[in-house]
């Protein structure tokens, strides 16, 4: 198994079918920022689709799926940061999509803790990633800050839809293995 590291790619370099980035802008000024997050009209997404949203914040330096794979096989999930710098890993599980068994590293940026605000107005883009079912996800959070993300998935939460599988149960051939968080290249510098 080689130890290259993984380089994380900004979302609009996301080639996993069905995970293209819808391209969202932080609208700052002087009193700090407004981001639309999820429309209606965002029709690539099933934006109109609504069952419910939650926002989660990670701690710097930790990890929503420390050592294993999230799964749905029916909802969808559409992943927004509105604050800090998330790490997601992408793994396409599905064995007929164009781009089964794709691996990638996506570094989403929301606005940084030190800026929330701007002396003159300013628009600086940002992404919606979509995560279809059967498209294996985790996240973490590499950097010294913590991050805020914003999650508007298709259905109610289903235990019976959500699952886990271990890193290690999952060989990933551009990996020659398993998927791990330490060879994931830490970002040290902010868009």
């Amino acid at each position: 198994m080689t130890s290259e590291r993984i380089r994380p790619i900004a979302p609009e370099a996301i080639r996993i079918e069905g995970a293209q980035p819808i391209v969202r802008t932080f609208h700052y000024d002087p009193r700090g920022f407004l981001l639309e997050t999820l429309r209606e009209d965002d029709a690539r997404v099933d934006g109109a689709k609504f069952a419910m949203s939650y926002t989660s914040a990670t701690a710097p330096h930790e990890f929503r799926d420390r050592d294993r794979w999230h799964a749905h096989q029916r909802q969808s999930d559409r992943f927004v940061v509105v604050l800090g710098e998330m790490m997601l890993a992408l793994y396409d599980s599905r064995t007929t999509s164009p781009t089964a068994g794709r691996l990638e590293v996506i570094r989403m940026l929301g606005a940084p803790f030190d800026r929330m605000s701007r002396p003159e107005k300013q628009d600086v883009p940002s992404a919606l990633v979509p995560i279809p079912p059967g498209v294996y996800h985790c996240i973490g959070n590499l950097s010294d800050h913590p991050f805020v993300l914003t999650n508007f998935p298709t259905a109610l939460y289903d235990p019976t839809d959500e699952g886990r599988i271990l890193f290690r149960d999952v060989r990933v051939g551009s990996l020659g293995g398993p998927f791990d968080w330490g060879r994931v290249a830490p970002s040290h510098q902010r868009a």
